[in-house]
C-alpha cells in the first residue's frame, strides 16, 4: 500500500484527507458523549444527597429518644456497595440496621483472636450489650471510662477502626454525660 501511495500523489492526498475528516468527526462525537456523561453523572449525585439528608434526620431523630444520663447512644448503620470516593455513587447505601452491640473495657490487639474486623474472641472484660432497634438506635448507661465497642456480625465481632496505640473501636463516656456516636458496619468498597 505505501508503495501504491507514493507513487500515486492523488490516491495519497485522497487517502489523508478522508482519515483526517474521519477523526475530526469522531472527536467530535467523542465530545459530545464526554459532555452528556459528565450532566448524567452529576446529576446522579443529587440524588445521593437526598439519602444522606434522610440518613442525617434519622440520627437527629435517634438522639430525641435518648433516656439515660451517662453512657452510649446512636445510631447503627449499615453500609454496602460502590463507595469510591470523588464518583458518582448510585450503588452506595447506608441504611439503619438492627444487631447486638457489645461494649468492653478498652480492649487492645493483643487481647483479640482474629483480624479485623472480624475477631473470633475478645479476651477482656465485658462491661455490657444492648440491641440496636429497626432504626439503628441503641443506648446503654455506663460509668465514665474508655471502652472498646464491637458489633455482633455472623458470630463474630465487627469493629473496623483502631487508634494509634493499638485500641480496637475506642469511644469515651465524660462524667454525666451521654457519648452520641455512630457505628457503621461497613461491607461497602471504595
Amino acid at each position: 500500500r505505501q508503495l501504491v501511495f507514493k507513487f500515486n500523489p492523488l490516491l495519497n492526498t485522497y487517502h489523508n484527507f478522508y482519515i483526517e475528516s474521519f477523526n475530526k468527526e469522531r472527536m467530535r462525537s467523542g465530545i459530545k458523549i464526554c459532555w452528556m456523561i459528565c450532566i448524567l453523572l452529576s446529576s446522579c449525585e443529587i440524588f445521593n444527597l437526598s439519602d444522606d439528608d434522610e440518613l442525617n434526620r434519622l440520627i437527629e431523630r435517634n438522639k430525641e429518644k435518648i433516656t439515660i444520663s451517662t453512657g452510649f447512644s446512636g445510631t447503627l448503620l449499615m453500609k454496602e456497595g460502590n463507595c469510591m470516593p470523588g464518583m458518582p455513587r448510585p450503588g452506595c447505601k447506608a441504611f439503619p440496621i438492627s444487631r447486638t452491640i457489645f461494649i468492653y473495657e478498652y480492649t487492645t490487639k493483643i487481647s483479640v483472636v482474629g483480624i479485623m474486623p472480624f475477631y473470633d474472641t475478645i479476651n477482656s472484660t465485658l462491661v455490657g450489650h444492648c440491641i440496636a432497634d429497626n432504626e439503628g438506635f441503641f443506648q446503654i448507661s455506663l460509668h465514665p471510662g474508655k471502652y472498646s465497642i464491637f458489633i455482633e456480625e455472623n458470630d463474630k465481632y465487627y469493629a473496623d477502626i483502631s487508634d494509634g496505640q493499638g485500641g480496637i473501636n475506642p469511644a469515651s463516656i465524660k462524667s454525666d454525660s451521654v457519648s452520641v456516636i455512630k457505628l457503621i458496619l461497613d461491607y461497602a468498597y471504595y
